[in-house]
């Protein structure tokens, strides 16, 4: 027998275990009492939550030991426990894009939340964690002290390369279009325009001009020129100058994209250091909820596929 089937078989665990009356009283609890919150959300039961609650409701979990990496914890499974936390587990589902329902709370008083995919969640104070991709691997990692993953924003930076005989702003889009394939690439989203912003006194003065300009049609190499015209004429147009000022090309996700994956961003900006105007500096972001599953590793690749490209970019010129 595995440590992990001894922690959860002495709490009265077993295969095929399902409390279906308890646990779906506790449920009726949990959605009746809790307190209402401003913007009208409410506990939902959805089957990932009421398959693991008619498993696991009623357990509790005693630590098997000091830890393997973090130290280990026990934990009750009581949805009651956590219902007052159903305005900061709304916010978590929405950047997760997955909603939540309460599962428990740990002897360390984190409470703990299932998604509709199955995986085991925890928010306490220091922020919110991914225990398990299944309610039963992540009350065995409590149990042993398994390394949660923390679930936080995440953000890279590059210095793109700088092409011979281009200009700063050239460049910059030239660096955005591969970001755009890279973002395509890895299933992330298909971006359908650049953002320019400008923005005086090198990126902390006023915003002079914010505008969006949509991808040509045809390979993104030849995209890079035509989309340099419109950014002047867009500048002129105004204008402004560009002396003194940031440039910044950005890269957001279509209309109707879904979190997680609308949380991923790029940009590529220039202008932004008096000392080297002509530099350009590539970034990646995401939100939380894009650092786990599918979409945390659809990001992690671009992240990498993106370094690749300026260390190699720049040990060519």
């Amino acid at each position: 027998m595995t440590a992990s089937h001894d922690a959860l078989t002495a709490a009265g665990w077993h295969d095929g275990r399902d409390v279906r009356d308890d646990a779906m009283s506790a449920v009726l609890k949990t959605i009746a009492l809790v307190e209402p919150v401003a913007d009208g959300a409410a506990w939902v039961l959805f089957p990932a939550a009421e398959r693991a609650l008619r498993a696991f409701y009623g357990l509790r979990i005693a630590p098997t030991g000091p830890g393997r990496a973090v130290a280990a914890t026990g934990c009750v499974v009581d949805p009651t426990e956590a219902r007052s936390a159903l305005r900061p587990f709304s916010l978590f589902g929405e950047a997760l894009g997955s909603r939540l329902f309460p599962l428990g709370r740990t002897d360390t008083d984190a409470l703990l939340a299932v998604d509709e995919q199955g995986r085991l969640f925890s928010i306490d104070h220091g922020g919110r964690w991914l225990l398990g991709d299944t309610v039963r691997e992540g009350l065995t990692a409590l149990a042993e002290g398994g390394a949660p993953h923390r679930i936080t924003a995440r953000r890279w930076v590059w210095t793109a390369p700088s092409m011979s005989g281009g200009t700063p702003l050239l460049d910059a889009v030239r660096t955005a279009l591969v970001a755009v394939y890279v973002l395509h690439y890895r299933q992330v989203y298909s971006a359908r325009e650049l953002r320019l912003t400008v923005t005086a006194l090198r990126g902390i003065g006023t915003e002079t001009l914010d505008r969006a300009i949509p991808l040509p049609g045809g390979t993104l190499e030849d995209a890079a020129e035509p989309l340099v015209a419109a950014a002047v004429a867009l500048i002129e147009s105004e204008g402004i100058t560009e002396l003194g000022s940031e440039l910044k090309v950005s890269i957001g996700g279509p209309p109707l994209t879904t979190a997680p994956l609308s949380s991923v961003a790029c940009s590529v900006r220039t202008g932004h250091y008096a000392a080297t105007p002509t530099e350009v500096e590539l970034s990646l972001s995401a939100g939380m909820g894009a650092s786990v599953g599918r979409a945390g590793a659809a990001v992690r690749l671009c992240a990498e596929d993106l370094a690749r490209y300026t260390r190699e970019a720049n040990t060519d010129r």
